[in-house]
């Protein structure tokens, strides 16, 4: 499956407002509420920061991938934020964010999971990508992108 169909309507913010990785993935984790699958919002959200505490999610060059297993989702549910001013991620709030990937997979399938996030970072790792992505005038734009940049990697 396409990284792009993994994204459900409504789950691309291309206007984060949060200057900090905790605002960042609260407004994250509000982009999936209701899907299929998933728990409540508060225990959405509290694994996020859990798993955030013990792993930084910023990958370098600008973007992050925070990502959690849990039980509920049928399949992989991909969230896509974006912040022109960027975002402080990491301890210390080096690092500044400007596109997120949020991930949530089926506890049950470990492989699913680490494959996904794989892919989403081997299209971050790609200075065109970001830059497209950086770009993108809209929801529809961006879904393009990333299903065109999707075949070209996988």
């Amino acid at each position: 499956m396409q990284l792009e169909q993994l994204i459900p309507a409504g789950a691309i913010n291309l206007d984060l407002t949060a200057t900090k990785s905790h605002e960042a993935l609260h407004e994250m984790a509000h982009l999936v509420v209701g899907q299929p699958g998933l728990p409540s919002n508060a225990e959405v959200i509290s694994a996020i920061f859990n798993r955030e505490m013990e792993y930084e999610a910023a990958v370098g060059s600008g973007a992050a991938i925070p990502h959690i297993m849990m039980a509920g989702p049928e399949k992989p549910i991909l969230a896509v934020g974006r912040s022109t001013n960027g975002i402080k991620f990491g301890r210390n709030g080096k690092e500044k964010v400007k596109l997120l990937f949020l991930l949530i997979s089926p506890a049950e399938n470990p492989h699913l999971h680490l494959h996904t996030i794989s892919r989403i970072a081997k299209l971050l790792h790609r200075p065109e990508v970001r830059e497209s992505l950086l770009k993108a005038g809209g929801e529809r734009e961006l879904r393009t992108i990333l299903k065109h940049h999707d075949e070209k990697v996988r």
